[in-house]
């Protein structure tokens, strides 16, 4: 196999599982934000038609997103348990 095409492929397979775990973060915090005690361990399918690091930051950008807001509803929850 040429050496490009080997490079091709391994930079494919490190994209894919960059999305996955950010895909699986997501997953995991939105459960906890809306109070799902199921599990879901369910293996995360990564859409491979895109790959683009424009859609790998989308979707940093909504784990970022549902950080924030589990963070400001800890917060919130601190505030009720100190009153």
């Amino acid at each position: 196999m040429l050496p490009q095409l080997e490079e091709m492929r391994k930079r494919k397979v490190d994209r894919i599982n960059q999305f996955s775990d950010v895909l699986g973060q997501i997953q995991k915090i939105s459960r906890e934000i809306s109070g799902s005690t199921l599990h879901n361990s369910s293996k995360i399918i990564v859409d491979e038609s895109d790959l683009s690091l424009r859609k790998l930051e989308e979707f940093h950008n909504q784990l970022q997103a549902l950080q924030k807001e589990k963070s400001d509803r800890l917060k919130q929850v601190m505030e009720h348990m100190n009153s």
